[in-house]
């Protein structure tokens, strides 16, 4: 006779002896079956599904799945579907328990459990039918009761955690590489090696590099081993992979909270629950610079060529993104930028735009005016103001998350909650204020460095951009993109009154547009309507702010 065994665990038997559960499951269903003299032709198994829940029922669930065969007409009447225990199959109210068991039942599936030696088979008697009837209530009784406990006790240990009071980091469940607890469990041990491993990662993410070039770079470098044992890896070989890097990158632990993103806590959150490992100056700049990857296209192909106006570059004449591509002619690279939509045939901007001149003017033109102290690394009076300004920045998001929603939450005239609302407000506006001095610093000390230090700085980073090295090319490029996405809002590819082919560059809030073709000169960019300049409709200040450029251009373009 044909067999199939279920296993599961839930979520609260997650752990380290979740696979050996699985295990010790699997076995007795199996002499189970050996004794019966049933073959065992497949094993369907859930792991970390709550029966109480009904998660296992699910669509997407192994046990979900087979009911859904099952009436399709996949299994033979006379199978059997084996089980550890019934609370393996259901902690349900009775009336759904049994409805599952009289559904299965009814395309003639037995079902086998291999702790009692029971079988439920079709067509059952009164008394075998109360009986079953009488064990799942059994059964969801005491999953209910043991669901409560484990809620009082994990609400107790929330209240020592945020108290830090007893063995208060269990309530904590699978820790980070970097950490363990102590032998009290009232405090942690960081493995400084993995900590400082961490910030390498951040802060590669924080000056430009992407997740992959990131991966490269870690597995390149004998100093940076991946966490973990090899027998954690399926080749067998550790190395770092874009999902850990990203993982790690978007990991709330580094800051130091504790978010669990499921079960009864999910969206509350515990600051300081962990050791910080990262300042939030860098976690910020960190992310910000991944999130807008998400966004970004343009690589070369292998050239070391990266379009520095990525995400921003377009069409002018369909709107569609232009992407940068590479050819080699005479043995060297050849980038050019193209509209995707024309390669497609959907827009009439066929062809290509080269590329090279076009970016050494744009560096020559922008890149002093974008470049300031915010691309290098921040040191001394800086550095601390701008940590600062990220942890307030960070407090100030949780404060306004909280108070909003407490105002979703309680909309009565509770005078406990008004007074927390009214708590939440006083901290979100001295933050506020806080936060504005905080800028101000900022301000005046990245205001202290002199013009020629500043282009030093700036001559620097354009010749590490031509760094036959890969690392310090890429760092370079991506610091590079980051300070023109500062300034430029769109770079648009068409062509110009003449029918020549240039470059659009439209500064940040439609302020000034400047064209460059694309043998790198500087077009005197004009108005359909009346032939005037463009930054000719700007206002008195805004000229101000812009005269330093707007004297470069006219220089450049006569």
């Amino acid at each position: 006779m044909q067999a199939i065994v279920y296993r599961r665990y839930s979520s609260d038997e997650q752990g380290d002896g979740s696979a050996q559960t699985l295990e010790a499951q699997l076995e007795r269903c199996q002499d189970f079956a050996a004794a019966q003299g049933w073959h065992i032709t497949e094993v369907l198994t859930d792991p970390g599904l709550s029966a109480f829940k009904g998660e296992h029922l699910r669509p997407n669930a192994d046990l979900g799945k087979f009911l859904r065969r099952l009436r399709e007409g996949e299994f033979p009447r006379g199978t059997v579907l084996i089980a550890d225990n019934l609370s393996r199959l259901s902690r349900r109210p009775v009336d759904e328990a049994m409805a599952w068991v009289n559904e299965v039942n009814g395309y003639g599936i037995e079902i086998a459990l291999a702790d009692t030696r029971d079988v439920f088979k079709p067509n059952p008697s009164l008394g075998d039918f109360l009986q079953t009837a009488i064990k799942f209530g059994v059964s969801h009784q005491a999953s209910a009761d043991k669901s409560d406990q484990t809620r009082r006790s994990k609400n107790k240990l929330w209240k020592l955690a945020e108290a830090r009071q007893g063995k208060w980091t269990n309530l904590a469940g699978l820790l980070p590489r970097w950490l363990e607890r102590n032998a009290t469990c009232d405090g942690w041990i960081v493995d400084k090696d993995m900590a400082e491993t961490i910030n390498q990662i951040y802060r590669w993410s924080a000056d430009g590099i992407g997740v992959n070039t990131i991966v490269n770079m870690l597995n390149a470098r004998p100093d940076l081993p991946p966490f973990g044992d090899p027998e954690d890896y399926r080749s067998g070989v550790p190395a770092w992979s874009r999902t850990t890097v990203r993982q790690y990158l978007k990991s709330a632990v580094v800051e130091g909270d504790f978010r669990p993103s499921t079960g009864m806590f999910k969206g509350r959150v515990i600051h300081d629950f962990y050791p910080r490992i990262v300042d939030a100056d860098t976690v910020a700049r960190a992310r910000a610079d991944l999130n807008a990857r998400r966004k970004v296209a343009g690589k070369g192909a292998g050239t070391g060529y990266t379009n520095l106006f990525a995400g921003v570059t377009k069409c002018g004449v369909c709107g569609q993104r232009a992407s940068l591509s590479t050819s080699v002619q005479k043995g060297k690279p050849y980038p050019y930028v193209r509209c995707e939509g024309s390669q497609e045939g959907r827009c009439t901007n066929k062809g290509g735009y080269a590329y090279r001149a076009f970016e050494t003017t744009a560096l020559d033109t922008f890149l002093d005016l974008a470049l300031d102290d915010r691309f290098f690394e921040a040191t001394g009076e800086l550095g601390r103001a701008r940590i600062r300004k990220a942890e307030i920045e960070k407090t100030l998001a949780d404060r306004r998350a909280f108070k909003m929603n407490l105002l979703r939450s309680f909309s009565g005239q509770d005078q406990e909650v008004a007074t927390v609302i009214a708590e939440a407000s006083e901290d979100i506006s001295r933050l506020t204020a806080e936060l504005t001095e905080v800028e101000a610093a900022i301000s005046v000390a990245s205001g202290k460095v002199g013009n020629v230090e500043h282009l030093r700085r700036v001559n620097d980073i354009r010749e590490a951009a031509k760094s036959p090295e890969n690392a310090v090319r890429n760092q370079a490029r991506s610091k590079l993109r980051q300070a023109l996405s500062t300034i430029v809002m769109s770079v648009d590819i068409e062509r110009d009154e003449e029918d020549e082919r240039v470059f659009t560059v439209i500064l940040r809030g439609g302020v000034m547009a400047v064209r460059i073709d694309v043998k790198g000169r500087i077009k005197k960019s004009v108005s359909d309507a009346v032939g005037q300049p463009l930054y000719s409709y700007l206002t008195d200040d805004q000229r101000e702010v812009l005269a330093p450029l707007i004297q470069r251009i006219e220089k450049l373009a006569a």
